[in-house]
């Protein structure tokens, strides 16, 4: 048994998901899930049950078999011993090591691991992408009006550009919101490389969208409708455009990586 602690927001909780899908099917072995969520930064709810996932919820005999604290005070306190400062205290944790680069090592959890960490880089479950792809599917077919935004970004030169701002703004604890230029630059190299663009605006401040991005988009639709539980339908639509403007957000992310366009555009934050 592999359990999964997920914290965050949605595309957090994807990149907790599939490392440890990873380790599960290379021990040959389940995958149990644990949302704990964030002790200090901005809270969110579980949000997996969307997608057609390979896992199932912890249970409380799960974690005590690995030696879990189940308070979720505690829980995050002994992450953060863990994570900062390499103090542990129980041996079946496996927690990621702040600052969060790429190490191989974790790939080589055994079964009967607690995994702790954000693992938001591909290589940790790059062997793994097919399946990822296919369990990453939402289990309910989108409603009339975003298959109708997914129809029309499939017959056009579609961009989806994110904005993230919401929590960037209000939680200093957060990185900073990216800023306007990067927007215009993006745009820039967009309508260099890209016939007729139509672009798709997802963000959780749209009225600033409007406000800022508008006179440097001709076509420009500005998706709404879709936030709190209906998120993942976002993540759907930007995967489905034929280019991506990320944003510096791991939700962001998942929406590119999960656009199987073999010649898709796909721009970035440097970090």
């Amino acid at each position: 048994m592999i359990i999964s602690n997920l914290t965050g927001g949605l595309g957090n909780q994807m990149f907790q998901y599939a490392f440890g899908r990873y380790l599960a099917i290379k021990n040959n072995t389940n995958l149990k899930l644990h949302f704990t969520n964030a002790l200090f930064n901005t809270q969110y709810s579980f949000g997996l049950d969307v997608f057609n996932i390979n896992a199932t919820i912890a249970s409380e005999n799960d974690l005590r078999k690995m030696n879990v604290v189940q308070n979720r005070t505690v829980n995050r306190l002994l992450y953060l011993f863990d994570e900062r400062f390499g103090i542990q205290f129980n041996t079946n944790i496996v927690t990621q090591k702040y600052p969060y680069k790429f190490d191989s090592v974790y790939q080589n959890s055994k079964d009967n691991s607690y995994i702790q960490g954000y693992w938001a880089n591909e290589k940790y479950f790059k062997d793994i992408e097919d399946i990822l792809r296919k369990e990453f599917m939402p289990k309910v077919p989108l409603d009339e009006n975003n298959r109708k935004i997914l129809d029309n970004a499939k017959k056009t030169n579609s961009v989806s550009i994110h904005v993230r701002r919401g929590d960037l703004i209000t939680n200093k604890r957060n990185d900073s919101f990216i800023g306007l230029n990067y927007y215009i630059d993006a745009i820039n190299k967009i309508e260099d490389k890209v016939d007729h663009p139509t672009y798709y605006i997802f963000s959780d401040d749209i009225p600033w969208c409007k406000q800022n991005l508008s006179k440097y988009l001709k076509n420009a639709y500005y998706v709404t409708g879709n936030s709190g539980v209906s998120a993942y339908k976002d993540l759907l639509l930007m995967s489905s455009c034929k280019h991506n403007v990320v944003a510096n957000s791991t939700f962001s992310w998942w929406g590119s990586w999960l656009n199987e366009n073999t010649k898709k555009i796909s721009i970035s934050p440097r970090y």
